[in-house]
């Protein structure tokens, strides 16, 4: 943790540093929070493709199934063994 000596605190009008070191500070602070946003979306992105690839394969398994039941009938409409 930092210490802070009150006797050595001055408050004064604020030097020129002092007030780059601020913007720098909001500067990160913006920064930072865009990066968390864009975390967000990608999760979000991850999650919204990885549930299309899921839904795409079961249609391409569900018409596998559909194929080889069709292909596996006799005349008579019967399963072939």
């Amino acid at each position: 943790m930092w210490e802070l000596n009150l006797s050595e605190y001055k408050p004064g009008p604020e030097t020129p540093q002092l007030a780059q070191m601020r913007a720098e500070l909001v500067s990160m602070g913006e920064k930072e929070r865009i990066l968390r946003e864009r975390s967000a979306d990608r999760e979000a992105y991850r999650y919204l493709l990885d549930a299309h690839r899921l839904m795409a394969r079961a249609s391409l398994l569900g018409e596998q199934v559909v194929n080889i039941s069709s292909q596996g009938r006799s005349k008579d409409g019967q399963l072939a063994a």
